[in-house]
């Protein structure tokens, strides 16, 4: 890997430690003020969409009872506050009924610094879903001029398990929402990018309406690739089909002319049998000749 690529995921690996989110851009111990809940903007960098209510109302309840214990991270921007981490806290907070929250504020956190913590931060986490986490990879790749070795190296990941996962990206809209809402597996997604499978949206309907699973789809793709080879042989002309008939009758047992696609000359004739009698029989014919 050149120099560009090691300065990038040395960059990443860093970022955590360079901007804790307890200390400020000079590495400084940030003391936690109370910020009013009216006066905190989401992170614009956030790349989880999907948040469950259920677990933020079980952790406004704890709220309720043991208070917020770890204080969430903001910027300040603009004569407000942008979450940097605590989206989840920040919204419970709000269902317990709190107007105010315990925060640690940073006063000059670049959008630069702000987006690649979010993502990584993110990415780091075990809950995002598949679509999240293929599009904050997206993001570093794309805005930060990441490479899929750069994020192999940080994340530990190997780089074609971060391909696997940025392929999901292309998969239809409406599939990648049923992925996001947990109606589509990140197994199942994946089987969907297969190029036997033309209508991908359709498929993932039938997935979550029949109850398919990942061995079904496989045996969809199956079907069709044996279709389009089946498409793909040339059939055989009169005089041809004749003479596998007197194949079939000499050797007594089916026996098939395979013409090749490529050259009209060549193809492949098979002989089948189907029982060890069957083998003895074509032993035999071959002794006579």
């Amino acid at each position: 890997m050149g120099k560009k690529s090691q300065a990038l995921a040395r960059g990443l690996s860093q970022i955590m430690q360079d901007h804790r989110m307890e200390k400020d851009e000079n590495g400084q111990q940030l003391q936690v003020s109370k910020i009013p809940l009216n006066l905190i903007d989401p992170n614009p960098f956030q790349p989880r969409r999907v948040f469950n209510e259920e677990e933020i109302t079980e952790l406004a309840e704890t709220i309720k009872k043991h208070g917020l214990i770890q204080p969430i991270t903001v910027r300040k921007y603009n004569g407000r506050y942008q979450i940097v981490s605590g989206e989840r806290r920040t919204r419970a907070a709000k269902v317990a009924g709190l107007t105010e929250i315990n925060a640690y504020v940073h006063e000059l956190l670049s959008d630069k610094n702000m987006s690649e913590w979010a993502l990584i931060e993110n990415i780091q986490r075990v809950d995002l879903n598949p679509i999240e986490l293929a599009e904050s990879y997206q993001s570093l790749l794309e805005i930060h001029g990441y490479t899929h070795e750069d994020l192999s190296e940080t994340l530990g990941k190997s780089r074609s398990a971060i391909t696997n996962v940025l392929r999901l990206l292309k998969l239809p809209e409406q599939v990648k929402i049923w992925v996001e809402e947990g109606k589509l597996s990140n197994s199942a997604a994946r089987s969907l990018l297969s190029p036997e499978i033309t209508d991908p949206e359709s498929v993932a309907r039938d997935i979550i309406e029949k109850g398919m699973n990942v061995r079904d789809i496989e045996n969809i793709t199956k079907k069709v690739k044996a279709e389009k080879q089946k498409d793909k042989t040339p059939e055989i002309d009169a005089d041809m089909a004749d003479f596998q008939r007197r194949l079939q009758e000499f050797f007594g047992t089916k026996t098939s002319i395979t013409p090749s696609a490529k050259n009209k000359e060549e193809g492949v004739i098979t002989i089948h049998y189907y029982s060890m009698e069957d083998l003895n029989h074509l032993q035999e014919l071959m002794e006579k000749s």
